[in-house]
């Protein structure tokens, strides 16, 4: 088959996914069935099936993409960066994608739980992968003093990462003021981490 005749596929493949991902993040998972996601794109239900397996198929889709796009960007950042602007640049990132469609990113984050054991496994690996790198990396700013050498580095990386996996609740895309989230977020998580100035008042 060639490419032009595999794109129209690809293109409607595309359509149900990001279907699917408004009326989970509307109704959730167990809320939604084959017939609304069809409905929602002008589909016979039965037509579905010619482009994902099952509804649980959809699912997968939607939440592998989507934690590869924040695996992909932590790393991609430049390990030679100091430990905590390499933390800031993180965090930034991840508000920067949850922006982007806070819907999706809430069922990424939030729906995974629904999947089959051998999927659910898949994801699992996919989300240690980003988690260790919040981890290594504030490990590396205790060792560096960069910060504060006090820190539970298990409670430090559960800290941030649940501030981050609950920001499609707070973020929007239509806000103007999204784009500087992540700096504000950034600045107070980071606050919590960096070594005190025993000499501010």
């Amino acid at each position: 088959m060639s490419t032009s005749e595999s794109d129209p596929a690809v293109a409607t493949r595309e359509t149900i996914l990001a279907a699917a991902t408004a009326l989970f993040g509307d109704l959730d998972y167990p809320g939604t069935s084959i017939r609304d996601i069809a409905r929602a794109v002008d589909m016979l239900p039965g037509s579905i099936y010619a482009y994902v397996d099952n509804k649980e198929a959809i699912l997968y889709a939607i939440v592998s993409a989507g934690i590869e796009q924040f695996v992909a960007a932590v790393e991609s950042l430049d390990p030679a960066t100091a430990p905590d602007l390499r933390l800031e640049q993180a965090i930034r990132a991840h508000v920067d994608i949850v922006a982007e469609n806070p819907q999706r990113a809430l069922v990424v984050f939030h729906q995974w739980r629904y999947l089959g054991d051998e999927s659910r496994a898949k994801v699992i690996t996919a989300r240690r992968r980003y988690e260790e790198f919040f981890r290594a990396t504030i490990g590396e700013g205790i060792k560096t003093q960069a910060f504060r050498s006090d820190l539970d580095v298990r409670y430090a990386t559960l800290t941030v990462l649940g501030a981050l996996n609950w920001t499609p609740e707070w973020v929007h895309a239509d806000d103007p003021s999204s784009a500087d989230s992540g700096r504000k977020l950034a600045d107070i998580l980071l606050a919590g981490l960096r070594p005190v100035d025993e000499d501010t008042p």
